[in-house]
């Protein structure tokens, strides 16, 4: 094992598509000895550290022997030492060999792998090649490695490399972009790599929410796409809310859930040319392997909102759904979810029809056996848009560690305080400061934007901590943030788990948003949809497409923004109603 080369270059201005983009790439290789820096070579500079720098990616290195396999590829004369841009010409080291926290000696310095690079358009332009190439150059699998500096000093070309430590539990790189570019909803995997060797922060972050995302939407026997169920039961709840109770039609044994898990319909709607998704939270526990139930309250147009239509679904549901009719169901899966065996005592507050999640964790609960304390609070209008009532105080009455308390917003003249309703008013945070005796409790909120507003921000003003706030929000998370404007589309909408319709012009699909994805590129991938990505975090520009209609907010900011009317799919997510060209 050897160093070859020492490449450098500070940052500098270049004009690319009309504008002026400051970048590091174009290494040079420098002759004599240099001095390793904790953050880089001396001679040597990032252009943007959150991508090509820091701590954890101070010096990039890449094998030697790739050189050929990218001459032959793109048909080019042998390349100069520092072509990928990487500080550290190298051979012997290779992705299938070397593991995540490897420490090796170089000249010295001592240095510790830490992960793969992933490449942004930059090396496109340097590689002079079309914007594909970094999505090219990941699945080729020749992407070469990062290394941290633990220990400073000089290094040259022809040092020798000795490998100091090696940790046989951890990943290799090879068998890491394998995991980042194919499977990264396989728990298993994600464990493995989480349990490597001095992996990054970023990284660890970044598959521990991978980790949290695949164990519960996966679940022990989910499955792949949509499955027909047959609709057994229609049960009114309330003079707007009805629950349908479904049952796979093949007789197959269902996939088990969390409570406060959703299903995702594909519903082939009269005078639709498109399939129309919608997603609905599961109104049961899972302890009923024989069906499984949504409870959908009817949208209809508001007086003073006249602008927004009456629910496309919900209408479809309330006025042509009946027993006996099939319908196209995905497996349960969503973040929010309650582990019905915890013992932390628990608040479940909910609005309008934000009711159904809660109930499926309050039966969750009691049907578990614990005896955790537990507040049912729920507000709603009146009696007539009261569902599951009595069912709510059943279960308070035969379980003494369950309290429910109810308030009514608008009561109607046969509303009847202490029998119907216990408050007549809106759910606050002052109305839980005087119920609760004190705010050591976990929280799980769900309903319109502003009733989710206030308790969000209302409790961390008395004193909870973030992470014990929990919810479902139908919206962009944004939005729950003291000093956002109210999404009016949101609150009038509540028990849609998407409120803005996403397009995909060459794939002829429009279906309803669900926030539960973080990016845009995740939903199209949920609808069957296979776009390009290379990064996932706005640094590759691979899954830019262009933006036909619509406006769009990036959940992490990309490293350079896209061409005008174009997006960054795999970091975005709609602020109002899209049409991509995918």
């Amino acid at each position: 094992m050897k160093l070859l080369s020492v490449n450098v270059s500070l940052p500098k201005e270049i004009l690319y598509q009309g504008q002026a983009i400051s970048t590091g790439i174009f290494k040079e290789s420098v002759s004599g000895r240099v001095m390793v820096r904790r953050l880089n070579i001396d001679g040597d500079g990032q252009a943007d550290r959150r991508v090509h720098g820091g701590y954890d990616m101070a010096l990039y290195a890449y094998p030697f022997e790739h050189y050929a396999y990218w001459e032959q590829d793109l048909k080019r004369d042998k390349f100069p030492y520092g072509q990928f841009g990487e500080n550290l010409t190298v051979t012997g080291l290779h992705e299938d060999s070397v593991r995540v926290g490897d420490i090796i000696h170089i000249g010295k310095a001592l240095l510790q792998v830490t992960q793969p690079r992933i490449p942004c358009y930059k090396l496109a332009i340097r590689m002079q090649q079309d914007r594909d190439f970094p999505a090219r150059y990941q699945l080729s699998g020749r992407m070469g490695f990062y290394f941290r500096v633990l220990e400073e000093g000089e290094i040259g070309a022809g040092d020798a490399i000795e490998l100091v430590e090696s940790d046989e539990n951890s990943v290799t790189i090879a068998e890491f972009i394998h995991v980042y570019l194919h499977a990264s909803h396989d728990p298993a995997i994600l464990r493995r790599v989480l349990a490597s060797r001095d992996l990054g922060e970023a990284w660890r972050m970044h598959f521990e929410k991978m980790l949290e995302k695949a164990e519960p939407i996966l679940g022990p026997s989910g499955w792949e796409g949509f499955r027909e169920f047959v609709v057994d039961r229609k049960v009114a709840e309330s003079e707007t809310i009805t629950s349908f109770y479904l049952r796979p039609e093949d007789e197959k044994p269902l996939s088990a859930f969390l409570p406060g898990q959703f299903l995702t319909f594909r519903l082939s709607i009269p005078g639709h040319s498109s399939p129309v998704t919608r997603t609905y939270s599961l109104s049961d526990s899972p302890n009923h392997p024989e069906y499984y139930r949504v409870s959908i309250k009817r949208l209809t147009a508001s007086e003073d909102q006249p602008d927004i239509p009456p629910g496309l679904s919900s209408s479809y549901f309330h006025d042509h759904v009946q027993p006996g009719m099939k319908l196209c169901i995905n497996a349960p899966r969503g973040k929010f979810y309650l582990d019905p065996k915890d013992s932390t005592p628990v608040v479940l507050a909910s609005g309008g029809v934000g009711l159904t999640p809660m109930i499926s964790m309050l039966n969750a609960i009691v049907e578990a056996g614990s005896r955790r304390p537990v507040w049912f609070i729920h507000g709603t209008r009146d009696g007539t848009e009261h569902a599951m009532a009595a069912h709510a105080r059943r279960v308070a009455n035969e379980n003494d560690n369950v309290n429910v308390y109810v308030s009514y917003s608008q009561p109607q003249p046969t509303d009847v305080e202490g029998r119907d309703y216990d408050h007549r008013g809106h759910v606050s945070v002052e109305l839980l400061k005087w119920l609760l005796p004190s705010a050591a409790y976990a929280f799980y909120l769900c309903g319109p934007t502003p009733f989710m507003k206030s308790l969000y921000n209302g409790l961390l003003a008395w004193g909870v901590a973030e992470n014990r706030i929990h919810y479902e929000f139908f919206g962009p998370a944004s939005m729950l943030k003291e000093g956002a404007e109210p999404d009016t589309q949101a609150a009038a909408a509540p028990e849609s788990a998407g409120e803005f319709e996403v397009s995909f012009a060459k794939a002829g699909l429009t279906v309803t948003w669900d926030p539960s994805f973080d990016s845009i590129l995740d939903f199209a991938e949920a609808q069957g949809l296979r776009p390009d990505f290379s990064c996932r975090m706005g640094i590759c520009h691979t899954c830019m497409s262009r933006l036909v209609e619509g406006e769009v907010e990036y959940v992490c900011d990309p490293i350079d923004l896209p061409d005008p009317g174009y997006v960054l799919i795999c970091c975005a997510r709609p602020k109002t109603d899209v049409v991509i060209d995918v």
